[in-house]
């Protein structure tokens, strides 16, 4: 009985899971920046992307 119930909350935190990673791939982002989803997350690649992460607000709220 347990089994089911967490299977299907499981399936379901998944769901959300990959809901919210496409949401966030799908946002628009500065020029120069490039969002890749991955069943795992979200992959952020770009020239001084480290510096632009502490620099730009817009790329420091990604996530919000």
């Amino acid at each position: 009985m347990f089994a089911k119930l967490q299977s299907a909350a499981n399936r379901l935190a998944d769901k959300l899971l990959m809901r919210t990673i496409r949401r966030l791939a799908a946002k628009p982002m500065p020029p120069g920046v490039v969002v890749k989803a991955r069943p795992d997350g979200i992959e952020l690649s770009g020239k001084r992307l480290k510096i632009r992460m502490i620099n730009d607000i817009e790329l420091r709220n990604i996530g919000k």
